[in-house]
């Protein structure tokens, strides 16, 4: 049994549902009527556990969302509002990876693929990749899909939207089938002759509410008075007083015009005595000479019924009445790596059905013909004994005798990134993302870890294969020209490739978390991902290939990074998140100066710039009260270095012309100086941006960090004097830069804060907090940053 009480549910300010009460038999279909709009899928979806409500009570057969959510999974059905197949599988392979994740055993799954598409008429078609199937086709696969697990309950988005006739037909006769065979179904529609054909119950909803429900019967009898009949008569006449008394006192309503006469009696009228007022009827009116030679029931139809529904207030349904869900606080780290030991059997699986379905894209060809060419490089490189050009004498320079393996870093930065980017279109999530397929596998049984172990661990077998294989050629290769290959790089070769690919797909889930519409900051996270990545990875290799003896313990980093990164991860997955799309529900005018949000973030902003004035101000005056007036003298007196004898750090600069005109700015200067001044901006915006990236994962410690040194530095040089060398550049400009950097680190703080220290749904927290760092930097950050291209502009044109 299916049984909803007070359900709500609300995206931003906008009511999708407010107030749901159903509930489905066994062996019972119940169809959801309402306006395109009207709360109908947003209901589903809330039953089926992929959106969770603000408040009410769903249980299926007993069991109550969230908590036995993976329990529920496994006997739910679900037929979406779009077939969303994958499109370059076969039916038959595609139906089989959905029986695996529903726990279908092998032998019993196939013989039930087989029979399905024989009874739906596609066995002819086995081989034809979804692609190429007619919507109706692919509508049949979809409810295929649905059911092959035989679930107990069944929710269908629409089943029939788009088909012709007979197999619409079809479509309601298979789902006759699941009500006979027990199971409860809820289906959705916008054909109202559908629903008359195959409902059990109706039940019609009006903005988010429903505003009547019941049998087809119910339904007629509370929108129409009574049951109506119509007798056709022989001919037109004026009945008698008699007559008009007689059907008055005996009738909820009549007329008679011309040659036809109507009446209504009560629906609970029994058929018998529904036959003895026909026959009387007829008996009084063979006296006056018009008998009815045609008596008919004309009954009230849906849509008229429908219609009425429209008109009708929704009710009210107080919040106070409803039970609010369980709150979920993604995934803890012992049950994220705990589950580690549960993929074997799922990457069994997905690796031949991902990998095949990656072939079959195409994304394979131009990274081997790439790898290939790589390949040659690499023998060239043999050939000659150094990289060729001016390539080889670099690294001949910093690798001295190890250039042959320096150069070997080539083909895997070219490899691994190639990789990566093919991968991360094509293995789960973002793969389902393309295929606009993520709602049906967030239907599937597959709970929370193992969604996020699906979306890393494919790639990273893959990724580790591939270097692997392609490294042990280059190798061999090296080998057969005569050449010392590096054999014992091998491994370290492999684990950069797996670290690499893990880092990276670990953070576009994280992404998924924290800007699941990709708007800029989803853009910004996937375009600084990368780098950050192969940085982690990359510099445990460089130590290898150059024989450091760091670099045994160089590997901490990369493990230490993953590691920090699945807890994160873990901590904010959300479900829900995966469901969100690039396009808002309300479009809210953007505010570039948001006074109340910088009033609400008062205290970390301050915090920011104190941290910068703060050390620069204590800088300054240790240097001004100390008389160091140059770098070397500072060194000098920490001891770092020599210190002038003279105590003069510098010689100032005196111009040799003894004209008093000021020297003119020419055209080519101001446009030279303009361009700068841009660039300079849009560099201190991207640098401001990479530092928030990077120090996010290290609860902002490296931001911290960088801004209190940045801020003594730039106090010491303030402190030489307004006559040391190039003090505009170093004390102007760079103060504006530190001023950006401070607004930037204080916008940040709240990020930092709720990571570190912050309590309840960590997830929501982040998001206000990045969506405020964002506002924030419009506002603050950008604005310094212009101010820094000013003076980089008029510190240039004025020499």
């Amino acid at each position: 049994m299916i049984l909803v009480q007070g359900l709500r549910k609300s995206f931003g300010d906008v009511l999708a549902v407010g107030g749901v009460h159903l509930y489905v038999d066994p062996g019972e279909l119940l169809v959801l009527l309402g306006q395109n709009g009207a709360g109908k899928s947003t209901s589903l979806r809330c039953m089926g556990g992929i959106l969770r409500p603000d408040a009410g009570v769903i249980e299926l057969d007993g069991m109550r969302l969230p908590d036995r959510l993976d329990e529920v999974r496994k006997r739910l059905g679900v037929v979406p509002d779009q077939a969303r197949l994958y499109g370059r599988n076969t039916a038959p392979e595609y139906l089989d990876h959905f029986g695996f994740l529903y726990g279908v055993p092998q032998p019993e799954r196939g013989r039930r693929i087989a029979s399905l598409l024989d009874r739906f008429e596609l066995s002819d078609r086995a081989d034809t990749v979804l692609a190429a199937y007619s919507r109706g086709m692919a509508q049949k696969v979809a409810l295929i899909r649905a059911t092959l697990h035989e679930p107990d309950w069944i929710f269908c988005d629409e089943p029939t939207a788009g088909l012709d006739p007979v197999a619409a037909a079809d479509m309601r006769h298979y789902l006759g089938e699941q009500r006979s065979r027990g199971a409860a179904l809820i289906v959705t529609t916008h054909v109202l002759s559908e629903a008359e054909l195959m409902a059990d119950r109706i039940a019609i909803m009006r903005r988010g509410r429903i505003v009547v429900s019941g049998t087809l019967d119910e339904l007629r009898e509370s929108a129409g008075i009574g049951r109506r009949f119509m007798a056709t008569l022989a001919r037109g006449f004026e009945p008698s007083l008699d007559l008009r008394r007689w059907l008055r006192e005996n009738t909820l309503e009549h007329a008679i015009e011309g040659d036809r006469l109507s009446y209504s009696l009560t629906w609970n009228t029994p058929p018998a005595d529904r036959g003895a007022f026909a026959a009387e009827l007829q008996r009084r009116l063979a006296v006056e000479t018009a008998p009815y030679h045609t008596l008919e029931e004309q009954q009230t139809s849906l849509e008229a019924v429908y219609i009425d529904a429209m008109n009708e207030a929704a009710p009210v349904d107080p919040v106070s009445a409803t039970t609010k869900p369980a709150s979920i606080s993604g995934i803890p780290a012992p049950k994220m790596f705990g589950s580690l030991r549960n993929q074997g059997r799922m990457m069994r699986h997905a690796l031949p059905f991902y990998v095949s379905s990656w072939w079959r894209r195409g994304d394979l060809s131009w990274v081997v013909y790439l790898n290939a060419f790589v390949l040659l490089l690499v023998g060239g490189t043999s050939l000659f004994g150094q990289l060729p050009g001016a390539a080889g004498q670099v690294a001949q320079r910093f690798a001295g005798g190890q250039a042959l393996q320096a150069g070997l870093l080539l083909p895997l930065f070219v490899m691994s990134f190639a990789l990566l980017e093919s991968i991360k279109s094509s293995i789960c999530i973002w793969w389902e993302k393309a295929q606009q397929s993520r709602e049906v596998l967030l239907y599937t049984p597959v709970d929370d870890p193992s969604l996020i172990w699906l979306e890393v661990l494919p790639g990273a077998v893959v990724s580790t294969v591939w270097v692997t294989l392609w490294m042990a050629a280059g190798m061999t290769l090296l080998t057969f020209f005569g050449e010392s290959a590096p054999w014992d790089l091998l491994p370290i070769f492999a684990f950069v490739a797996v670290v690499t690919s893990y880092w990276a797909a670990m953070g576009r889930m994280l992404g998924f978390m924290l800007f699941p519409r990709e708007g800029a900051s989803g853009g910004a996270w996937s375009f600084l991902l990368s780098p950050v990545s192969a940085a982690v990875a990359d510099l445990p290799l460089a130590l290898f290939v150059f024989r450091s003896p760091f670099a045994p313990i160089s590997l901490l980093l990369p493990i230490t990074a993953c590691v920090a990164l699945t807890i994160l991860c873990g901590a904010t997955f959300d479900r829900e998140r995966l469901m969100e799309t690039g396009l808002g529900r309300t479009r809210t005018r953007r505010v570039w100066v948001p006074v109340a949000l910088i009033r609400k973030n008062a205290v970390a902003i301050v915090a920011g710039v104190l941290l910068a004035a703060v050390p620069a101000g204590v800088a300054a005056g240790a240097t001004a009260e100390a008389g160091l007036h140059s770098w070397s003298e500072v060194r000098g007196s920490a001891g770092l270095g020599a210190s002038d004898a003279t105590g003069v750090g510098y010689t100032t600069l005196t111009s040799t012309s003894t004209s008093t005109t000021p020297r003119q700015t020419s055209g080519v200067t101001a446009a030279a100086a303009a361009l700068a001044g841009v660039v300079a901006t849009l560099a201190l915006m991207l640098a401001l941006m990479i530092v928030s990236f990077a120090a996010f994962f290290l609860l902002g410690v490296p931001a911290l960090l960088l801004l209190v040194g940045a801020a003594v530095t730039w106090g010491i040089q303030a402190g030489f004097g307004g006559s040391a060398p190039l003090q505009g550049w170093l004390a102007g400009a760079a103060g504006v830069a530190l001023l950006a950097l401070a607004l930037n680190t204080g916008a940040a703080l709240p990020i930092y804060w709720s990571l570190a220290f912050g309590s309840g749904r960590r997830l929501d927290r982040l998001r206000e907090a990045w969506t405020s760092y964002w506002a924030l930097y419009r506002s603050l950050v950008i604005p310094a940053c212009v101010l820094f291209g000013l003076v980089v502009f008029r510190l240039l044109a004025t020499g």
